[in-house]
């Protein structure tokens, strides 16, 4: 995967900025999903596996994870019910 030599994250000031303008920093990497330029600024790491995606997939990407375990809080309960 190519990537571009400025990062392509898409930065507004507010939700009225209709102008914005890109990042514009040095990209390093490219999103593991979208292969969006980052700089180091807009990457973010999973925490379950380790991947670099750009702010907008890592939300989508960790959905895709299996929820932990919240341990066995729940059966104690019932047991002692």
């Amino acid at each position: 995967m190519m990537v571009s030599p400025y990062c392509g994250v898409f930065e507004a000031r507010s939700l009225e900025d209709v102008l914005g303008t890109t990042c514009a920093r040095p990209a390093r990497i490219a999103c593991s999903d979208c292969g969006l330029s980052l700089c180091s600024a807009h990457t973010e790491r999973c925490e379950v596996c380790q991947a670099l995606f750009c702010p907008s997939c890592l939300s989508f990407h960790s959905n895709e994870h299996a929820k932990p375990a919240h341990g066995d809080s729940r059966v104690a309960l019932r047991k002692t019910a």
